[in-house]
Order: structure tokens, then sequence, then C-alpha cells
């Protein structure tokens, strides 16, 4: 009796984190434009969130000749210049989208109307640039771009070139957490295995 109902417990656990949360990128894109590198660049990204996002995964820019080089990534309150997330994303890294991988961090919650910074330190590898296709997927408001040659892992400013998103210098992303109205499928799955599960203990219990 205990088991089954141990069971029960974690069928429920694993199915309901699928059934009410995503995570999404902040932004991807279609086409990466040109990949290179021509130094150690910490590049930096801008933005404003236009709702309180709690992000718990952070990312770096894979290039298609493949992750050599680690990258520290950190998120940076842009009025302060307080560090508030950081995490050092490798080849080993295990969460991934079209053109970035990720590493899970503790969750973060980034203030509506607060200016932020991400920044991204590329080593040796290639960054993207003029890429097509480009889609903001989070909940915020896009200023731009900056970079700064040699400087490691820091905190660059909130001062920013933007030749358009395509145009900029892509390293650092961000995983956003939601919580959208759990789809169909997703609910029946969880209905149908607590339904089997609970006709388990009743035949165990008669």
């Amino acid at each position: 009796m205990k088991k089954t109902l141990l069971v029960l417990a974690l069928a429920v656990g694993l199915l309901l984190p699928a059934a009410l949360f995503a995570d999404t990128a902040a932004w991807e894109w279609t086409t990466t434009g040109i990949e290179f590198t021509n130094g150690d660049w910490n590049f930096g990204q801008v933005f404003t969130p236009t709702t309180n996002i709690t992000v718990d995964f952070l990312g770096y820019f894979d290039p298609s000749t493949g992750m050599l080089d680690s990258h520290p990534v950190s998120i940076w309150n842009g009025t302060t210049g307080a560090l508030v997330a950081s995490s050092t994303i490798t080849s080993a890294s295990s969460f991934f989208t079209a053109h970035f991988l990720y590493n899970q961090i503790s969750p973060v919650v980034l203030q509506a109307g607060q200016i932020y910074e991400i920044t991204g330190v590329s080593g040796v590898d290639n960054y993207a640039y003029g890429d097509t296709g480009w889609t903001l997927y989070a909940p915020v408001t896009y200023w731009g771009y900056n970079y700064c040659l040699g400087c490691g892992d820091v905190f660059t400013g909130t001062g920013t070139t933007n030749l358009g998103v395509g145009d900029a210098f892509w390293g650092p992303n961000f995983g956003w957490t939601s919580t959208p109205t759990p789809e169909p499928g997703s609910l029946m799955l969880l209905g149908t295995g607590v339904v089997g599960l609970a006709g388990m203990i009743r035949r165990k219990l008669s």
C-alpha cells in the first residue's frame, strides 16, 4: 500500500511540472549570418522586462564549429551594477535551443520596469553577427548591445550600440519560466496516469 501511494505521488510530481511550466529562450533566430572571432570579447545585451520574469537558465551561443572554450555568463542590475545571476557555459552544458547551450540556475526574478544587462565572454569561440529571422520571445524591451575587448566577465554598463537586433553581436542568452494554461494533451496525460494508478490501488485493496 505504501509503495503504491509512493508511486502515485511520484507520477503526479513528474507530470505536474510538464503540465504547468514551460521554459523559453529569451531570443533566437532562424539563420546565423556570420560566425567569426577577432579577440576575447565581453558582449552585453541590455533590456527591460515588461512583466516580472523568473529566469532559471543562462546560455551562450553554440557556434557551428562546436563550443571549444568556457563562457562566463552573468545578469547584472543595470541601475546598481550588482550581480543578479551567473553561470559558466561549456560544451558539456546539457540544455539547448537552436543556437545556444544553457545551464540551469537557481531561479531569479527580474523585475518589470528595471533595466538589466546580460553579459557573456566569447573566449576563443566564434560569435554570431547579422542573423536573420531574429525573434524576441521574453516579455522584454530590448535596448541594444555593447562590448568590451579583453575585460572578462564584468558589468559593462547600459550604454548601447543598436544597429538593429539582427545586426547585434550575439553571445549570451537566458531562459525564462512562464505559467501558461496547461495544454489539453498534458492534462489528459496527467488525468490518465492518476486514474490508472488509482485503479491499481483499488485492486490491491479489494
